[in-house]
């Protein structure tokens, strides 16, 4: 009988909202778990139902205590990796990972992957400097590469050699269909709205302050008008205020995280992605395959785009003309249901997923076995 591969995954949190949890968890769902064990490195407790999925999926999670106490974060990442003879490990994050890392080298790890999920290092200037300096001591520690898009491995590895893993997504969940659709609206009391809505962090990268300027606007073009962003971050403080500060409680919602977030494209009417920049975006996948039209700004590369519902804008553009987009964008007619179906024929699938990262994971030790 084959021994069972063991991979641990390191991630920052679990949280549903979160493009790169997503992005593991759409892989992870499709694995053979008798062939893989696979278990998790988190830095940050999140509600979510993943933690649930993966232990009965046989899967561990194991979280790290703050690097405030570098003894104990140390010690701990020392012993997981002591203790778990993984043939991989798999980082999703930058620098807070490093000891994790470090030690996966240090005991003979074969295969010690770096993925990049984001074309720039960091939405902060002063993150950005701070990361480059220190991805040497990354590289130093791994020795496979990959990447969700051509944008993000260069982003981060420049000349390096790095394998592109996509981001995939279900079609199942996220087909259009509008029974649920009405039921959903209905529930929310939204049956006559427009609704725009975004899915992402509150974060500086995804850009929120920018929307809900946006979503003034449209307010007082179409009075029949909610926006809707789904994901909590660091700027939820700044957002709540903002929308306070604006008297906007009423059609501004912002719904933290959620667990029905498949349900909500349904009920939306447009997807608005307003990054500074991504990697490949989750969120713009799964937006596409609900048969949303999409309005993206155009800092994100265009490797996600599968069909023709994506419209792209810039952020130097003020905010009329993107009104103006918006309204003819609402003027044009599309067949929501067909759009489950051309995901399926994309790439961006998730129906061989976990096959081809085992795969993946099979050439890695093989080159590993034979150096």
């Amino acid at each position: 009988m084959e021994r069972k591969m063991r991979v641990l995954m390191v991630l920052f949190n679990l949280a549903v909202a979160n493009g790169v949890s997503s992005y593991v968890m759409n892989y992870f769902r499709t694995l053979n778990h008798d062939r893989v064990q696979m278990d998790f490195v988190i830095y940050s407790r999140a509600e979510t139902p993943y933690e649930q999925e993966i232990k009965t999926a046989g899967g561990h999670i194991y979280l790290i205590p703050s690097i405030r106490n570098l003894r104990k974060h140390k010690m701990i990442s020392e012993e997981i990796i002591r203790e778990g003879h993984y043939d991989i490990v798999h980082d999703n994050i930058l620098i807070l990972s490093y000891f994790i890392m470090h030690y996966a080298r240090v005991y003979d790890v074969p295969v010690r992957i770096l993925h990049s999920h984001s074309s720039k290092l960091s939405g902060s200037p002063i993150k950005a400097v701070r990361n480059r300096i220190f991805m040497p001591l990354l590289f130093h520690n791994a020795n496979h590469f990959i990447a969700c898009s051509e944008s993000a491995g260069k982003g981060m590895f420049g000349e390096k050699e790095f394998r592109i893993v996509p981001n995939v997504v279900p079609a199942d969940k996220l087909s259009f269909n509008k029974d649920q659709r009405a039921r959903i609206r209905s529930g929310l009391h939204v049956e006559d709205k427009f609704i725009m809505g975004s899915v992402g962090r509150l974060a500086i990268e995804k850009n929120p302050l920018y929307a809900f300027k946006l979503a003034l606007r449209v307010k007082e073009l179409i009075p029949e008008f909610e926006y809707w962003w789904i994901g909590n971050g660091v700027l939820k403080s700044q957002a709540e205020l903002f929308v306070k500060e604006n008297h906007a409680e009423s059609y501004i919602k912002l719904f933290g995280n959620r667990t029905d977030v498949p349900m909500l494209y349904q009920a939306m009417d447009m997807f608005f992605l307003p990054s500074h920049f991504e990697g490949l975006p989750v969120s713009g996948l799964e937006a596409q395959a609900a048969g949303l039209p999409c309005l993206v700004s155009d800092t994100v590369s265009d490797e996600f785009v599968y069909t023709d519902l994506v419209t792209f804008f810039s952020l130097n553009d003020d905010l009329p003309k993107i009104t103006n987009i918006i309204r003819s964008l609402l003027s044009k007619k599309y067949d929501r249901s067909v759009y489950g179906q051309k995901l399926q024929e994309s790439r961006f699938s998730d129906s061989n997923a976990g096959a081809n990262l085992l795969q993946l994971y099979r050439e890695m030790i093989e080159k590993e076995n034979h150096n």
